[in-house]
């Protein structure tokens, strides 16, 4: 897959710091699966750890078939388009996801980070951001891909 990237003037580390700023202060994106369903985009709740890695709880869907058949997904998360359908921050996080079912060590180390209650009924699916596209065309003029 390419990525048409301006040439960046933040480190690797800078950058990762700008999207975890940006990432971390909002909790909607939209999820991108690709599997026996087709491709789906389904709006969700997400929280992130440090390190960029995301987590998603969820009741069920067609996300879910989708991702047993295909572990990579991308998270989209962005500020609304201003005026001129130019001006726009956002990130697209990429990478390989897990399904974790509730009593797995995975649900437990994401439940001592969920920053809100939920119900005791969802799944949990778990994002691996391998890389990371983010753009600020609205503080600056930045499109540039994180790698980790």
């Amino acid at each position: 897959m390419s990525t048409t990237v301006l040439r960046g003037t933040l480190t690797q580390e800078q950058l990762k710091e700008q999207i975890l700023t940006f990432a971390q202060g909002r909790d909607t994106g939209y999820l991108g699966t690709v599997g026996p369903d087709g491709v789906r985009v389904s709006p969700v709740r997400y929280f992130m750890d440090n390190d960029l890695n995301v987590y998603i709880h969820s009741k069920g869907g067609s996300k879910f078939a989708n991702l047993e058949h295909n572990p990579q997904a991308c998270l989209l998360v962005a500020t609304p388009f201003q005026d001129d359908f130019h001006q726009i921050q956002g990130v697209q996080l990429f990478g390989r996801a897990q399904i974790a079912e509730p009593g797995s060590q995975l649900y437990a180390i994401s439940e001592e980070l969920c920053p809100w209650h939920h119900p005791e009924d969802v799944r949990l699916i778990y994002l691996h951001t391998d890389r990371a596209v983010y753009v600020d065309r609205i503080t600056g003029d930045i499109k540039q891909e994180w790698i980790r």
